[in-house]
């Protein structure tokens, strides 16, 4: 058995300009915005950090609960879309009396759903006019018309009555 040489042509790598590569800047992780219920929204909020010289609704805690209210209010819209979706895209065909049963519960608990998170954005829109207004964090009760308070609003952002006249009511 007689072996082949074969020759390897060789080829000279001709050496390439090296692309002179800055310091990339990190990807911001843009966080998907899912609403998880009242409860876990308001404990996010990031808690104003009170100072002692600072006037009542200042134009910064302005700007903090406009924040705040903008944000809940699209997280809102967007979870009522998702739930309108949802609704819409069930199929209506069972094959059981309890399968459909079930579904409607389900439904109506959705609808439930849809109806208290309409109230709530028109509390979140309402507080952002009172906001605009320059009427937010004020008791709005006739006979008060004290300050609310920042822990307060922070707890529940679209609160008009102060603690006392909530008490009262």
């Amino acid at each position: 058995t007689a072996k082949k040489s074969t020759s390897k042509k060789t080829t000279k790598k001709v050496p390439t300009k090296k692309k002179l590569i800055g310091k990339r800047k990190p990807k911001k992780k843009v966080a998907k915005q899912t609403y998880q219920g009242e409860e876990a929204f308001l404990a996010s909020i990031e808690p104003y950090k009170l100072n002692k010289k600072e006037k009542y609704m200042s134009a910064k805690q302005k700007r903090h609960f406009a924040k705040i209210l903008e944000r809940w209010k699209q997280m809102l819209q967007l979870e009522q879309d998702r739930t309108a979706d949802k609704i819409q895209n069930i199929s209506n065909h069972f094959a059981d009396e309890s399968d459909r049963a079930t579904h409607e519960e389900g439904f109506t608990l959705e609808i439930r759903t849809i109806e208290r998170e309409r109230k709530l954005l028109s509390k979140i829109s309402d507080a952002i006019e009172d906001l605009s207004k320059g009427d937010y964090g004020f008791c709005v009760n006739p006979n008060c018309g004290v300050e609310i308070g920042i822990r307060r609003l922070e707890a529940r952002p679209t609160a008009s009555l102060c603690i006392d006249c909530k008490t009262l009511e």
